[in-house]
Order: structure tokens, then sequence, then C-alpha cells
């Protein structure tokens, strides 16, 4: 649940991001502001990125961990 929590957090800032970089670039001079933007979006991006690979690597060893339970199990009605 708590990832799920974030992953939506960093969705919603890469969004703010990218809103961000289109208004500095257009009503503002080019200079920070333009590079605080596409630093919050590369942030934002990197983060839904760890967060997704966390979760692929959670379910796959509670995938494992269930095939050797059921490797267990099988093998002891076999006796």
């Amino acid at each position: 649940m708590k990832t799920n929590v974030m992953q939506v957090v960093r969705l919603v800032m890469m969004i703010v991001a990218v809103a961000g970089v289109i208004y500095a670039l257009e009503y503002m001079e080019r200079g920070i502001a333009v590079w605080f933007w596409v630093t919050l979006l590369g942030i934002g991006f990197v983060g839904l990125l760890y967060t997704f690979r966390m979760t692929q690597r959670r379910m796959r060893l509670e995938r494992r961990a269930k095939e050797r339970q059921e490797k267990k199990r099988a093998r002891k009605s076999k006796r």
C-alpha cells in the first residue's frame, strides 16, 4: 500500500514538473527555473522506475516462495 501511494505522489510530481517546464520556457527567461523543473521531473521519473522495479522484485520473490511451499507439500503427500 505504501508503495502505491508513493507511486501516485511521484506521478503527480512529474505532471506538475512538466507543467512547470512548459511555464518556465514560455514565460520566463532561460535560467535556473527551467533547470529546477527539469530536475524535479528527472527525480520523479527515477523514483517511479525504482518503485516499479522494487514491486516487481517483491512479486517475483513471493511467487518463488509460493512455488517452494507447493513443492514441499507435494513431497510430503507422496510419502
